[in-house]
């Protein structure tokens, strides 16, 4: 039979078990809960159930801030060449209008063929064509927040492409923006 005396409160705990062996008496101290020494919250629960310190949220926001300055930058550039790549699509349907225009009448009209006045998304609002007959000359322009050097955009009927207002440049440069 055993039994158990004293409280846990107090200092000291007498445990005792009887067997066939003599009495042993063993005692065990047990300290007192002490919460002197750790921190604790304003409303006096101890600091591990009050929440993130100073430095954890600094370090936290340092983190984010790292990730914005990296991502940032690189959904802009993203973003740009999508634009860029509205302007090329348009003037690549108005060249395609062209081209059956020429095989149905052996010439590039300077009116009547050209159906798309500007690109799919109208980040190029403006796509004029220059026609003589034999050639022409599509050129998209006043390109909506486009910063990159791609504001105006241009294909020729023989296949040359290029940027910018230079439309006779030997060699032709197309760019960074085809």
């Amino acid at each position: 039979m055993a039994f158990f005396a004293g409280t846990l409160s107090e200092t000291r705990v007498l445990i005792h078990t009887e067997t066939n062996t003599p009495i042993r008496r063993e005692t065990y101290r047990v300290p007192p809960p002490n919460t002197r020494h750790r921190p604790q919250a304003p409303t006096g629960i101890t600091r591990h159930n009050a929440g993130f310190t100073l430095l954890e949220l600094l370090i936290a926001v340092a983190v984010i801030v790292i990730l914005a300055a990296i991502a940032i930058p690189n959904y802009q550039g993203y973003v740009e060449r999508a634009r860029v790549t509205d302007g090329k699509s348009g003037l690549m349907q108005a060249a395609s209008e062209m081209e059956r225009c020429y095989t149905v009448s052996s010439t590039y009209p300077a009116t009547g063929c050209l159906k798309t006045t500007s690109s799919p998304d109208d980040v190029y609002p403006t796509i004029t064509l220059e026609a003589s007959g034999a050639s022409f000359t599509l050129k998209a322009s006043d390109g909506t927040r486009i910063t990159d050097g791609c504001e105006v955009l241009w294909v020729k009927s023989t296949g040359v492409k290029g940027s910018g207002d230079n439309l006779d440049a030997v060699p032709p440069d197309p760019g960074d923006c085809w």
